[in-house]
């Protein structure tokens, strides 16, 4: 096959026809670096909207609960002040809040796994997500909790960090510190003393958050983008590659390294579609990666053979 390919050939070609990827080879490893820009700008567009969709979604919520059912607080001089005599319990469904909290985390400690079945937990937020409630006695949450948190708050002394040791995911936060507490396990704490500089109160806290709400797209389209652009150039070239020079030496077919990393390129290209419709699906694989790498080393493989079958006469390709 030799004929001039745009994007939307190669990316389509990549997936079914293998007589292609000698074409993709011909035409060297600058072209399929930008191939591969190309598709994770692309792949990394689709995902990232659903991600900005559901941040803005869950900063709206708070500064909704902020402005209407939120007690008077103000943050000064690294001092976090409350006006209730009460602990406040607030149920919050979402996860950038407690990862944009979680991300000033000065120390991390990890500590053992508790046993789920010797702990009775249960739920006593009665109004749903997202909405705040006072009570004197400490409050369990169930354990089938999942993407919602608990964030306690207490400035009159009334609970202590151990309070977290009955919750799954959970927040807490005093007069001076944050203690964090995430599947039972990890616990981080902040201490408030080191943002002294920073002056938070109902009236100022909304402005704050619709900040974040603009400049949230700006990092996912412009960073997220180049992180995932790097991470696939370190995968092609320290992973795929030298596997397509070693798969290619066992079928007979001599490939030069950086022809092995362009085929690698190419052959992302499933895996990488895979990976941008199980993540908008909103499906947790954490075993993908391996997937991921099969897929590519299969579709290397493929490619190999269908090199050394269309042409016997020429299979050194280290030219």
């Amino acid at each position: 096959m030799k004929k001039i390919m745009g994007f939307k050939d190669k990316f389509a070609y990549s997936f079914f026809n293998f007589e292609a990827y000698r074409e993709f080879i011909a035409q060297g490893l600058r072209k399929s670096i930008l191939y591969i820009f190309l598709v994770t700008l692309i792949l990394s567009a689709i995902t990232n909207v659903k991600e900005i969709n559901m941040i803005t979604t869950e900063i709206s919520v708070v500064q909704n609960n902020l402005s209407n059912n939120a007690p008077n607080f103000e943050f000064k001089n690294g001092v976090l002040s409350v006006d209730s005599d009460e602990t406040i319990y607030y149920k919050h469904e979402g996860d950038f809040l407690f990862y944009l909290i979680s991300s000033f985390i000065g120390n991390i400690n990890t500590v053992n796994s508790l046993d789920s079945d010797a702990i009775s937990i249960q739920d006593n937020l009665e109004n749903g997500s997202s909405t705040f409630s006072i009570d004197d006695s400490m409050l369990s949450v169930s354990t089938d909790q999942s993407n919602y948190y608990t964030f306690i708050i207490d400035t009159k002394g009334k609970t202590d960090k151990n309070i977290l040791n009955s919750y799954k995911d959970a927040v807490l936060l005093d007069s001076n510190n944050i203690y964090l507490r995430k599947d039972y396990r990890t616990v981080g704490t902040i201490n408030l003393s080191d943002f002294s500089s920073i002056n938070i109160n109902n009236e100022n806290s909304e402005y704050y958050l619709s900040i974040i709400k603009i400049l949230t797209p700006i990092v996912f389209f412009v960073v997220n983008p180049i992180n995932s652009f790097i991470t696939n150039l370190i995968l092609g070239f320290l992973i795929f590659g030298p596997f397509a020079v070693s798969i290619g030496s066992f079928m007979g077919v001599k490939l030069k390294y950086s022809r092995a990393c362009t085929l690698s390129f190419y052959a992302m290209s499933l895996p990488l579609l895979l990976e941008a419709l199980i993540h908008v699906a909103g499906i947790i694989m954490p075993e993908f990666f391996l997937i991921f790498s099969i897929i590519t080393l299969i579709y290397c493989s493929l490619a190999i053979r269908e090199i050394k079958n269309s042409d016997k006469s020429e299979l050194n390709f280290m030219k």
